[in-house]
Order: C-alpha cells, then structure tokens, then sequence
C-alpha cells in the first residue's frame, strides 16, 4: 500500500498521485517521484533535486530500449539496432514522451530556473529519465520496463512495439511525401565545443513551420536525430 510522506505537502501529494495515474505506476514512497520532479535551483530549499535519479534513468533506458528491440521477432543488424536507439532515446523523442505526460506542470523549481526553460526539450528529457530512475528505485526492473515499453517506445501502426527504420532521414522524407509536406529542410544552426570534440546542431523543418532540432558529432548525425525528432512530432 503507498505510504504518505509528511515531508511533502498534502496538495503536492494530491498532485503526484494523480500523476501516478497518468504514469501507470503507483509509487510505494512518494518522495522518490518528488524528487525526480524538483530541479537543482531547489538546493536553497534543502530539497534534493533529480539528478542522481536522471543518471539511473539514462542508463537504464538504454538497456530498456535495446532489450525491447533486442527481443523483437525479426532479426535486425546490430549497426541498424543500434542506430534505433540511438534514434529512441534521443532528446527530442524523450521530451515529447515527458510533455504528454505533462511532466513539466509538477517541476518545483527555483529562480535559478527561468520560466522559459521549464518546457525546454533538455529539462523534460531530464525529468522522464529521472522518473524511469525513481520507478526502477521505487518498484524494480519490471515496472520499469514496462514504463518505457509504454511510455518511450514509439508504436507502429502495425502494433508492434516499435517502428524500425534504417534512416531517421529517409523515413521522414517517405512521410512528408505520403502527407504532402514538400521536401523536408536541414540547417546548421550552430556549432559548439573546441575543435577537436565539437559538436554541431542542426534544424529540420517542414513547409508548414513544424521543426525539431538535433545535436550530434557529426552534421550528418546531427541530421539524423533533428530528422528523428520532427518525425515524432509530425506523427503527433
């Protein structure tokens, strides 16, 4: 049975449990999803932020998300699974996962947060991971699993557990072109780091102004995950 917390607030509790629903899963310590929700700008509070759960949850939705692709009845290369994963548990399709979730409504932050970046694809792909951490902490592997099976696997309109493509690029170009879209579009908006490990980032964009942008060693990988994210976003 889960327990109250008297640390927390009885309308943040209210608040968390009702997510729990939302989530699937119901927490047994409710202070583990409480902190998976509280950002660093909180430390003045004497309130433990999300990080070390963020670090568990990157880890293990990796392994989820390999294992899930891994255990699929069709035989995939290693160098196309691992480029599916990289393509899942990339920024943009983690912070979408998060925002239909609605992650970011129960983030306690501080001023050290700006309001503009409570809803940045960074901060919400930081709050689902530290979220898959706590449930693993909270509930174990299973739970887990099934989390990001339910909640990070993109389905296909087969009904399989996820859509494999060999080229985040190619599958947005075949969608654009079965939805009338036009060609979509790559821009290098930036580069960032010293030289020898720099990293570029690049904007995918459609006609109508939907966009996605991706960061990456390469132009071409950065292209890649831009073109993954866009993808999640036009397929809603």
């Amino acid at each position: 049975m889960a327990r109250a917390n008297p640390a927390i607030e009885k309308a943040r509790q209210k608040s968390l449990r009702k997510l729990c629903e939302r989530l699937g899963y119901e927490f047994k310590d409710i202070a583990l999803l409480d902190r998976a929700l509280t950002h660093a700008s909180m430390g003045n509070e004497g309130k433990k932020s999300y990080e070390r759960l963020e670090f568990l949850g990157d880890a293990f939705v990796n392994f989820a998300v390999a294992d899930a692709l891994f255990r699929r009845d069709t035989e995939f290369a290693e160098g196309q699974l691992t480029e599916t994963r990289s393509r899942i548990v990339s920024r943009q399709p983690l912070a979408a996962a998060a925002r239909t979730l609605e992650l970011q409504v129960h983030l306690e932050s501080g001023k050290g947060l700006l309001a503009g970046e409570r809803c940045s694809a960074r901060i919400l792909c930081d709050l689902i991971e530290a979220v898959i951490g706590a449930i693993l902490i909270d509930g174990g592997v299973t739970p887990a699993r099934l989390f990001v099976r339910r909640h990070v696997m993109p389905k296909s309109s087969q009904g399989s557990d996820v859509e494999v493509e060999k080229d985040a690029k190619t599958a947005l170009l075949h969608y654009c072109q079965h939805h009338k879209l036009g060609q979509p579009r790559y821009n290098l908006i930036d580069t960032v780091g010293l030289q020898h490990e720099q990293e570029f980032v690049v904007r995918a964009h459609v006609v109508d102004g939907r966009e996605a942008s991706g960061t990456g060693r390469t132009k071409r990988a950065a292209e890649k995950v831009a073109a993954a994210g866009l993808l999640e976003l036009l397929r809603g």
